[in-house]
């Protein structure tokens, strides 16, 4: 059996394959953002979404006080702003936002999802925030792909038709 640490646990959950979104929010004047693997669909009646936010987060204070935000989600083209959203970009990307129900829509995103709070939950070192969505984005062109992170790592899945594409043959890119 394995040991029950941190480390242990971190490298056990990192098997699983993940997108990455940037969540937003409008914080008075000043858009806020931060870089998500932890966010799933949860409920389909009614159309609800799950992020985990560790308790510290500047962007979930400022999604405390908005009550709404938007689930940016990535596409294979954009690990800049996803290192940019986490705090570990070497220089800042060009960021471009606007208006979107629930929250600031991150420009060339491969899908926004906009979220109003219906609770939140206190679960160890994070809060989980449930949303209720109030606005989708069209759908992105069939041979758009997303960002995946997976064992530690960005991975690109190769961008081609609208077919399903082969699972995770595209480039590994480790975080530095």
């Amino acid at each position: 059996m394995a040991e029950l640490t941190a480390e242990a646990f971190r490298r056990q959950v990192g098997l699983f394959a993940t997108g990455v979104c940037v969540i937003t929010v409008q914080d008075n004047r000043q858009v806020l953002g931060m870089t998500a693997n932890a966010f799933t669909s949860l409920s389909l009646d009614p159309l609800l979404v799950l992020v985990a936010f560790a308790r510290d987060a500047h962007t979930l204070a400022a999604v405390a006080r908005s009550g709404a935000y938007a689930v940016n989600l990535l596409s294979r083209e954009q690990e800049n702003l996803s290192r940019h959203f986490a705090g570990r970009a070497k220089s800042p990307p060009e960021v471009h936002f606007e208006p979107f129900a629930g929250g600031p829509r991150l420009v060339g995103s491969l899908a926004t999802i906009g979220c109003e709070v219906e609770t939140m939950v206190p679960a160890g070192d994070h809060q989980l925030v449930i949303g209720r969505v109030v606005a989708l984005t069209p759908p992105p062109p069939p041979g758009e792909r997303p960002l995946v992170f997976w064992r530690g790592a960005y991975w690109r899945l190769p961008a081609g038709d609208a077919g399903p594409a082969p699972a995770l043959e595209g480039e590994q890119i480790f975080f530095d």
